[in-house]
């Protein structure tokens, strides 16, 4: 038995992620948290202080998120053959987690208000929250194109969710001013917080699913299998593994077991090979081991 292997890197498919847009919606984002919390605490509504909690928490995420990308384009070297791209997995990770101790934060705070009614102003919530928004609005859509990237997107999701909780509490604001049903307030607090809490759900799993070296997403295994063993020559695969390295840099390994026979048109056959993992599947990274029997 025979054994030949190749290795090949192809650029990824990609476009580089710019910072700029993260850079501009931390600024306005960090801006309007400071008038949101100081108008929260001032009127003493919950709603709005949660939505500050969590629009200085959006304020943190970005900040991690700008540095993450940052390192991330470091070269690799000879401890990290793979370069630093991982790096923003593990930051999606620490904001998604920021994020779920502010959701629980905020349901305590809430649970606790209940029991203190409390006399407070609907117009300036509603004005407050048709602000935020409008902020948290303009900070996702600077961040709409890159929300495919677990770094990105896990900064995105709380600015979407924010924006979605702003017209919520808006709404919270003007039940307020009506009626004066001021347990809204607290409601509405709640609801901010369960948005969080199923925003944050769907980001770990997915970052998880990176770090456990999980097969891409958009990519199934069965096809791939299908489309290898369909080639001339091929009889059988063996040790197949894909994984990310990070978005949209995918990895692909595995054993072509092929006759004997062919050993003269191995090379062209695992070459065929990898530009079927490139072209049609994605894969950036290939290794391939030739086994003739």
């Amino acid at each position: 038995m025979a054994h030949k292997s190749y290795t090949s890197s192809m650029p990824a498919n990609k476009k580089a992620t710019n910072s700029r847009p993260l850079a501009i919606s931390w600024t306005i984002n960090t801006l309007f948290t400071i008038v949101e919390l100081i108008t929260g605490f001032t009127i003493g509504s919950l709603a709005l202080i949660a939505d500050g909690m969590r629009n200085l928490t959006d304020s943190v995420t970005l900040t991690i998120a700008y540095f993450a990308e940052r390192l991330s384009k470091r070269k690799s070297d000879d401890m990290r053959t793979f370069g630093y791209g991982r790096v923003k997995i593990v930051a999606s990770l620490l904001n998604t987690g920021i994020l779920f101790a502010v959701a629980i934060f905020i349901c305590f705070q809430a649970v606790s208000h209940f029991n203190q009614p409390r006399s407070i102003s609907g117009a300036i919530i509603a004005l407050v929250a048709g602000g935020g928004a409008i902020v948290n609005g303009l900070a996702a859509m600077l961040l709409h194109k890159q929300r495919h990237d677990l770094n990105i997107g896990s900064t995105y999701t709380g600015l979407k969710y924010g924006s979605i909780g702003s017209v919520g509490i808006l709404i919270a604001g003007v039940i307020i001013l009506i009626f004066k049903y001021y347990w809204i307030d607290d409601v509405a607090g709640i609801a901010v917080a369960l948005m969080l809490l199923f925003a944050t759900f769907k980001l770990t799993r997915d970052a998880m699913h990176v770090l456990l070296e999980g097969v891409p997403t958009s990519i199934e295994i069965r096809q791939v299998k299908s489309s290898l063993l369909s080639l001339n020559g091929v009889r059988a695969l063996g040790d197949v593994h894909a994984w990310t390295i990070e978005h949209e840099n995918y990895a692909f390994s595995c054993h072509l077991v092929m006759d004997y026979s062919g050993r003269t048109t191995s090379h062209e056959i695992v070459t065929e090979a990898k530009n079927i993992l490139h072209d049609t599947y994605g894969f950036t990274h290939t290794t391939i081991e030739v086994r003739l029997v």
